[in-house]
């Protein structure tokens, strides 16, 4: 029988669809939340279900808003997709912004309501080595390559390199799968909640889902031995830049400490604390056998965040505040770095990557040369 020929679902139907997806999303998050990492393939699974267009059909969750007219707006900070058009972008290899709730972001970035359809299919979750990935893009790539739909033997290498992320102890593919759960349920529980007043819905007797964070550990950086692929060494130059900012929209200038979110890129791990005399300490792990760190007094500025840069060579690391050169730290290669960069400078600009990307030489590890 043809996809056109299929009798219709009714509405009771499509809404109990809806109900058990939405419960075994709400499940899988919490299960993920705890620290339970294998749960991602099936959060990725639900998502794919309820909100990304595959098999030729939409999601369930839009089927049912958009035949029933219910609201899909969601109360955010929304940074936006990259600028390809400014000098900054060019050469990028990573870059995140999260979509947080209206009073959970930066103050400057003011709150809207926002189609969580338009969000999902428009905008980047994220950009990795100049190539962006819209929230549905990426559910789809995780669920059909690391997870339960359809599942490859292989895996892009850049969902590869985006499980050697690291954001407050989270690899950055359940950060934002995470936040992506968190508004699907938000939106799909307002369609239950119209079932259950217009349509007399009852909902299924089912155990209370409690999501809590249990995570309180470092994660090893071990995790991609499970693909036939090494992580990209260490370019001989780079630049690495975040912001560091926090809820309270006056943490420059008041006297609080402040211990802020680790962020953990293949070998790089960059910790940041701001102390009450409002200088700012930031350590860097992975540039030489030492942690390179350096505190410094933050700069006067009128940002409700701190843009940190750290620039590093092959004998030192720049540290910039606020657009400010703030410390330059010197430091001694390790014999493995100094290996890496050996091999890199032989590589040919035509030959595969000695990163396992599988990539040219010049288009991947060795455009930063």
């Amino acid at each position: 029988m043809s996809r056109k020929n299929r009798p219709k679902k009714t509405l009771d139907r499509q809404l109990r669809d809806l109900e058990d997806h939405l419960y075994f999303l709400k499940e899988s998050l919490a299960k993920l939340a705890s620290g339970d990492d294998g749960y991602l393939k099936l959060l990725a699974a639900e998502l794919r279900v309820l909100v990304c267009y595959s098999s030729q059909t939409d999601g369930l969750l839009w089927r049912i808003l958009d035949e029933y007219q219910i609201e899909d707006t969601v109360h955010v900070h929304l940074a936006g997709n990259l600028n390809r058009e400014h000098p900054l972008s060019r050469g990028i290899t990573f870059i995140f912004a999260s979509v947080l709730r209206a009073g959970h972001g930066d103050p400057q970035l003011v709150p809207d309501y926002y189609s969580l359809k338009y969000i999902i299919k428009e905008c980047e979750a994220l950009v990795i080595t100049e190539i962006g990935y819209t929230h549905e893009k990426l559910i789809l790539q995780v669920a059909q390559q690391m997870g339960s739909a359809h599942e490859d033997d292989g895996a892009d290498s850049h969902l590869i390199e985006l499980s050697a992320i690291f954001l407050s102890n989270q690899s950055i593919l359940n950060k934002v799968l995470m936040l992506d759960a968190y508004l699907v349920l938000e939106v799909g529980e307002r369609a239950i909640a119209w079932a259950v007043k217009t349509q007399n819905f009852v909902i299924k007797d089912r155990a209370e889902i409690v999501i809590s964070h249990g995570r309180n550990q470092l994660f090893p950086y071990d995790n991609i031995g499970d693909f036939e692929y090494s992580f990209s060494p260490l370019t001989p130059e780079g630049t690495m830049f975040f912001s560091v900012s926090h809820p309270h929209s006056d943490w420059l200038t008041n006297s609080n400490a402040y211990q802020f979110d680790v962020i953990r890129q293949g070998p790089l791990s960059v910790r940041a604390f701001k102390h009450i005399d409002k200088s700012v300490v930031i350590h860097v792990e992975g540039l030489c056998e030492s942690i390179v760190s350096t505190r410094q007094f933050i700069p006067n500025t009128d940002q409700t965040a701190m843009i940190v840069a750290i620039s590093w060579d092959a004998k030192a690391a720049k540290f910039f505040a606020c657009g400010e050169h703030v410390d330059t730290v010197e430091y001694t290669l390790t014999n493995s770095r100094r290996a890496n960069l050996r091999q890199l400078d032989r590589v040919g600009r035509n030959s595969p990557c000695p990163c396992g990307s599988g990539k040219k030489y010049k288009t991947c590890c060795g455009k930063f040369n």
